[in-house]
């Protein structure tokens, strides 16, 4: 009977963790739910002012956020740039230690002084030394130019990007679409201008009808 209870205590536990999911799901969906675009085309124009302000506020969110992610970019960009300067001077100061080693056991080496295997030997250890040194110092400018060629495409498209929100700012929340529509006074006032035309040549008529008659 212990069991039985266990289990359906569980499954009652079960039932509302779901029961709550499920609501919060549904409370979730009506909060963040977006508006239906098929009913927003049939307002009118002139009512989707503050939507097309709204948009507006976004694209210039948006493009701002561009440019904060390109910033940060570049950021990280010119630490690793400066990582690998670094590199390269350590690089430097070795392959400068290295030499200084290697000049003094020449000039020993030089002078017959020493042990002759043992000079050969260590000039032949400290040149290997230099070697890999300089094999290094290339790996890492070549990292470090690639880098820097990086940063300066990243600084051009930040440039266009700053450019373009400047832009997107100074022309402001774009026009409401106008529809062109004939205005409803047009057909009359043509249609007056017509009957004016008319009497006028009525009256040529009659004014030439009477030139006639006292001739």
């Amino acid at each position: 009977m212990k069991i039985i209870g266990h289990i359906s205590l569980i499954f009652l536990l079960a039932l509302s963790l779901l029961t709550g999911c499920e609501a919060t799901r549904s409370l979730t969906s009506s909060i963040s739910g977006s508006a239906d675009e098929n009913l927003l085309a049939q307002v009118p124009a002139e009512e989707r002012e503050e939507v097309k302000k709204a948009e507006y506020a976004l694209q210039v969110a948006e493009e701002k956020l561009a440019l904060a992610e390109m910033k940060k970019e570049l950021a990280s960009l010119q630490k690793k740039y400066a990582d690998y300067e670094e590199d390269a001077a350590v690089e430097y100061q070795k392959k400068a230690a290295v030499s200084v080693d290697l000049a003094k056991l020449e000039a020993i080496d030089r002078a017959g002084l020493g042990e002759k295997k043992a000079n050969i030997e260590d000039i032949a250890d400290l040149k290997s030394k230099e070697l890999k040194i300089e094999a290094n110092s290339i790996k890492i400018g070549a990292k470090r130019d690639t880098t820097g060629e990086k940063i300066n495409d990243l600084l051009k498209q930040i440039d266009e990007q700053e450019t373009k929100i400047i832009n997107l700012e100074a022309a402001g929340v774009p026009e409401p679409e106008k529809v062109d529509i004939m205005k409803t006074d047009e057909k009359p006032a043509e249609k007056k201008v017509t009957e004016s035309a008319t009497e006028k040549e009525a009256g040529e008529q009659e004014g030439q009808e009477k030139t006639e008659g006292q001739q």
